[in-house]
């Protein structure tokens, strides 16, 4: 064991901060993917929603709280803590989960959804910084890459709780169900979770005053991280896809824990590229992954090829979730790191909106042409973020 600046101990490359966030998220995403895993059959065969409402559901969901994601960010800039704005996030998506089973229209789905989505806006930006402020520098992707396989870990699980129990529980014991791990999440946050020892915070933490922190690197990273986010469409249309080439409604659940599965075994090896080859090409792999996926998927003349393009989707999931985050810190001065978290949740936020209402009416014309449409945007995602130059204007001398 070595220690940080901070003086934690450090194990398997990151300090204990990040491992047991880690594992905080490896319940929340065990809860949370059991709701996700059953929620397109649930709302399409249950509840009689087609594929454009489940697209605005997803949509409005998250880009209600898109917003709040800069808030939280900044927030925590300013009053120099993360953490508190973390619990009470966490907090809030285990409240609401479990009342999902007791929806009775689509309608109820979305105003609880978006609650969920308000539980994560809170959480993510200061989560992510508490991360970079926890990681050794030269480990930040390592730190990432850590944290999003035990992520990705309970997004395999929770499906296949999902699997096993959807027939005997049916679709409200499920969603019930999801208040045990998210429990669990909240007492190891609260017990095990360290405030990490900062440098100075932000006196004056808006927009305006973060300024300092826009360089032209940062804009032309967040440019291709929109353009991303715009062809990044929801599960929901994979799965749904998977439904329509042949795929048993009982098999949906493990179509979902495939694409996990391969999110997982990137995870890692992403931070390792992303510290090794630079932050920008490990993000182009990963947007040359997705472009794969898309067209696999949207050509696959049979289950077993759409299975391969899934699996696809969830290798380029692990290697842009870790190396877009891994590259903030090598852009932005760990005082704005909230702020850059902030906006950089608040970006993807925006996009979904738009991207599941095109995508949702353009599956409903043909369900190849929601794919396409991703295709296009991962290539002009790729083209944008080559655009990033040298670091010689970055606080952190670290290639990109």
């Amino acid at each position: 064991m070595i220690c940080t600046r901070s003086h934690e101990r450090v194990l398997l490359g990151v300090t204990t901060n990040v491992l047991f966030l880690g594992v905080v998220s490896f319940f929340t995403d065990i809860s949370t993917e059991i709701m996700v895993a059953v929620l397109p059959t649930f709302l399409v065969l249950q509840l009689g929603a087609t594929p454009d409402i489940v697209g605005t559901i997803e949509g409005i969901a998250e880009s209600t709280t898109s917003f709040l994601k800069l808030a939280s960010g900044t927030i925590s800039d300013k009053m120099g803590k993360r953490k508190s704005l973390v619990v009470i996030g966490y907090a809030i998506s285990n409240v609401v989960k479990p009342l999902m089973g007791f929806s009775s229209s689509w309608a109820h789905v979305l105003g609880l959804r978006s609650a969920d989505r308000v539980g994560k806006g809170l959480r993510a930006p200061p989560r992510d910084a508490i991360i970079s402020d926890s990681a050794m520098e030269e480990r930040v992707g390592r730190a990432f890459g850590v944290h999003r396989t035990l992520d990705q870990l309970g997004a395999i699980v929770g499906p296949v709780i999902a699997f096993l129990l959807l027939v005997p529980l049916g679709y409200q014991g499920l969603f019930l169900l999801t208040a045990i791990p998210g429990t669990l999440a909240i007492l190891i946050l609260v017990i095990f979770v360290k405030e990490p020892k900062r440098r100075s915070a932000v006196s004056k933490c808006t927009l305006n005053g973060a300024k300092s922190f826009l360089t032209k690197n940062v804009y032309t990273y967040l440019a291709s991280v929109t353009l991303y986010s715009l062809g990044a469409i929801s599960y929901a249309f994979i799965l749904l896809r998977a439904l329509e080439l042949g795929i048993p409604e009982e098999f949906a659940p493990l179509v979902y824990t495939c694409i996990q599965v391969f999110h997982v075994l990137s995870g890692l090896p992403a931070g390792e590229l992303s510290d090794k080859i630079g932050r920008v090409r490990a993000i182009q792999l990963g947007y040359a992954l997705l472009l794969g996926s898309f067209l696999v998927m949207a050509l696959a003349p049979s289950p077993l090829i759409f299975i391969i393009g899934a699996s696809l989707f969830g290798a380029h999931q692990g290697m842009v979730e870790t190396s877009q985050r891994a590259i903030i810190p090598c852009l932005v001065p760990e005082e704005y790191r909230g702020t850059a978290y902030g906006l950089y949740n608040m970006l993807i936020g925006v996009a979904t909106l738009p991207t599941n209402l095109v995508a949702g009416i353009l599956f409903s014309m043909s369900s190849t042409f929601s794919f396409y449409y991703g295709a296009v945007f991962a290539a002009l995602a790729s083209i944008a973020i080559a655009f990033v130059g040298s670091v010689s204007e970055n606080p952190v001398k670290r290639r990109i």
